[in-house]
């Protein structure tokens, strides 16, 4: 298959972030822990980035969320015939990440899933702050706004990229700090996606499963708003 490595590395590049980022999620407590926790979940997440981003990123982009690669699509850097082999790539290697953390937790006979989670996302009842439902949606169309303008921005240009890991694994880790009390922080639908479904079939509580919509669709919308002002400030050097 054509850029089957691409697939494959956004596949590995995934695994590597939900791995990471979700696992520190798990170890720290989420929110529950305080801001030393939400520091370093912060940076786990922002430096599993950094670390996809100069290993994976001369592959295949190094995305390994939906929401920019939808972002990358519409402003003109990927291919349609790409964008669904990336998804579902990126998809896989998020349940791998999980799938990993689940077997490593059920071997800890002191521990069980139900009572420290897979790191899925929430509002209401699952958020540390009682989060709306409403409020949820704002807090992932902005927190993804932001971090995939900053992605758009940085690899616009060849020149940026020796420091573009960085300023993503940044960005990344800002908003994860501001994020993680209102709704854990998703900014990405496959990282959402995969503690969510197998968190709920290991539990056989339906929160997670039923509120993911949220932190696959709120994303998105976060993208495509990023994609139509980066295009609109870029717009005098068509």
């Amino acid at each position: 298959m054509k850029n089957l490595n691409k697939y494959v590395s956004e596949c590995l590049g995934t695994f590597f972030l939900v791995f990471i980022g979700t696992g520190a999620a798990i170890l720290f407590g989420g929110a529950k822990g305080g801001i030393s926790s939400i520091i370093g979940i912060s940076l786990a997440f922002g430096l599993s980035i950094v670390v996809v981003y100069y290993t994976i990123g001369r592959i295949s982009g190094g995305h390994v969320n939906p929401a920019v690669s939808l972002a990358m699509y519409f402003d003109g850097r990927l291919e349609l015939k790409d964008l669904p082999c990336y998804i579902l790539a990126q998809v896989i290697g998020a349940f791998a990440g999980t799938g990993v953390l689940f077997t490593m937790i059920k071997n800890i006979p002191s521990v069980t899933i139900s009572s420290i989670g897979l790191g899925q996302n929430g509002y209401g009842a699952e958020s540390a702050l009682n989060l709306a439902l409403s409020g949820a949606i704002i807090t992932e169309v902005v927190l993804t706004f932001i971090f995939v303008f900053v992605v758009l921005a940085s690899t616009v240009k060849d020149e940026y990229n020796a420091n573009g890991g960085f300023i993503i694994g940044g960005a990344l880790t800002a908003v994860h700090m501001i994020g993680i009390f209102f709704t854990g922080t998703s900014v990405n639908p496959a990282r959402s996606l995969s503690p969510a479904v197998v968190y709920s079939l290991a539990t056989g509580k339906t929160a997670a499963i039923s509120q993911v919509w949220v932190f696959i669709l709120a994303p998105l919308a976060g993208a495509l708003f990023a994609v139509i002002v980066w295009k609109l400030i870029n717009s005098d050097k068509a």
